[in-house]
């Protein structure tokens, strides 16, 4: 198994995550909207730490800060949080850091946040990440036609969830 482990996101973590939101293959799948800046992430950093209703990660690999999960969205009352993360560092993908920071991020959902589910989406350009998702147990609920914007190109993107329950 890899050694990925979750830790706090802080300020601390602000200049890998500026310089991954700068690199093309990054920012292009993860559908970042304007010009990043240091103090754009800086203040998403201050947001996400101050929001109940987020629940922002590094992701360490080998102790080495290589990307990112966050449960946002968390609405206690339907008992659901949204799922989005990214390996920014080029070396650690394909490892199965991802799949094990998505693991650890659905057991931190069900487990000490106690909710029922967790869903994300996905466009369909982003062949690894759809096969990580089914590999931990996510399925397809559905597709937003012409969703996602990808290199000037519009593509669907998949609406997946995963249960409690489907959890063996």
């Amino acid at each position: 198994m890899v050694n990925v482990r979750l830790t706090d996101l802080t300020t601390a973590h602000a200049g890998s995550m500026f310089r991954w939101m700068c690199d093309p293959d990054v920012s292009r799948h993860v559908g970042l909207r304007s010009e990043p800046t240091l103090e754009k992430t800086l203040a998403w950093l201050g947001r996400a730490a101050s929001d109940n209703r987020v629940s922002a990660r590094a992701i360490l690999f080998d102790d080495a800060h290589v990307g990112n999960v966050v449960l946002d969205q968390i609405d206690l009352v339907t008992s659901k949080a949204r799922l989005s993360i990214y390996i920014g560092e080029a070396e650690a993908r394909g490892r199965g850091v991802g799949r094990r920071a998505a693991t650890l991020a659905v057991d931190l959902a069900f487990g000490s946040l106690g909710l029922h589910k967790v869903w994300l989406t996905v466009h369909t350009g982003n062949h690894a990440a759809i096969a990580t998702y089914k590999a931990i147990g996510f399925v397809v609920e559905g597709t937003h036609r012409e969703e996602f914007i990808l290199d000037g190109t519009r593509v669907d993107e998949l609406y997946m969830g995963l249960l409690r329950s489907d959890l063996p």
